[in-house]
């Protein structure tokens, strides 16, 4: 996994991102404020199968953050090419398919200065993860699905489960929802020699 290796460029960048954001959110803040990262990069976190500079994330307080333009860090990619990392604002876990339990089921991202910070940074759950990405399901959406299945971090049940779980507490026709976590399952199961 990428967070057990030395910092690369891009997460030390992440790391001035939450600092910036620590020093707007907390100030005196005794209590610290859950940040739940999500897409590519949390792929990333898992797998190191795709390069992202977005930071998708949520947060357990409600917050006002810096404007977008303060919360772009450049650094050096390992090729040595000039690069930055942004907060995706326009980012929302309501937005697509989210068990309840997401942040419960959150891992903390170790070694990244959470003990330094009220804003603790933590990792969507694998399964959390792939299914976050089933209503969009894009090609890159496929792909980070099948990484986190690849890797043996998630099965086809164990999506399919938290999907239709969290399906209920959607309104709407879901039908075509449905038909989609069935096909993800079934080509899970596939590449699992299920």
């Amino acid at each position: 996994m990428a967070h057990a290796s030395p910092p690369t460029g891009m997460e030390k960048a992440l790391c001035k991102m939450l600092d910036l954001i620590d020093k707007r959110l907390c100030g005196n803040r005794q209590e610290p404020v859950g940040m739940f990262l999500a897409g590519g990069m949390a792929v990333n976190y898992y797998c190191d199968t795709r390069f992202t500079e977005d930071v998708d994330a949520s947060f357990s307080k409600r917050v006002i953050l810096p404007h977008a333009e303060d919360l772009v860090v450049p650094y050096k990619r390992e090729t040595g090419e000039d690069s930055y990392l942004y907060f995706d604002a326009q980012y929302n876990p309501s937005f697509g398919l989210m068990h309840d339990d997401f942040q419960k089921d959150a891992q903390e991202w170790i070694g990244i200065g959470n003990e330094k910070r009220c804003i603790h940074l933590y990792v969507l759950a694998p399964v959390d993860l792939a299914v976050s990405k089933i209503v969009r399901y894009s090609e890159d959406d496929h792909k980070d699905i099948m990484a986190l299945a690849n890797a043996g971090l998630i099965t086809p049940e164990s999506v399919r489960c938290r999907a239709e779980e969290a399906l209920k507490l959607y309104a709407g026709n879901t039908d075509h929802i449905k038909q989609v976590i069935r096909g993800i399952a079934r080509e899970i199961e596939l590449a699992q020699g299920e």
